[in-house]
């Protein structure tokens, strides 16, 4: 008997969070996101990934990142979501390799979130 090599890995499994609501009980995906913020007083760009990028952007604006600390104030440009931390950092490693002008294109593409908005 010949077992494949896929039949042999265990499933994936998504990261959930439940959430009491009344009698029933709902289940939420938790969601990761890459992030751009762009420094209103210097111009440069910082990227990251994170769960919670409001959360992240206070931060960031509160002097708690040693590189962000003294270059702010932080501007929000740039949200991707994706349903798994290893999308997400996969992500950020290619965003880190790209310059200026690929970055700002970005923000006006359909992957940002901050364009439904």
């Amino acid at each position: 008997m010949v077992i494949s090599p896929q039949a042999r890995r265990p499933a994936r499994r998504r990261p959930q969070v439940r959430v009491p609501s009344g009698p029933q009980k709902k289940v939420l995906l938790a969601m990761y996101y890459v992030y751009i913020i762009e420094s209103q007083q210097w111009g440069i760009f910082y990227k990251g990934s994170t769960s919670d990028y409001t959360r992240r952007l206070a931060q960031h604006n509160e002097n708690i990142n040693a590189y962000t600390k003294g270059n702010g104030p932080w501007k929000l440009i740039f949200v991707q979501d994706f349903e798994s931390k290893s999308q997400a950092l996969i992500q950020e490693k290619k965003l880190k390799r790209c310059n200026k002008e690929y970055l700002r294109w970005l923000t006006i593409q359909p992957v940002n979130i901050l364009n439904l908005k």
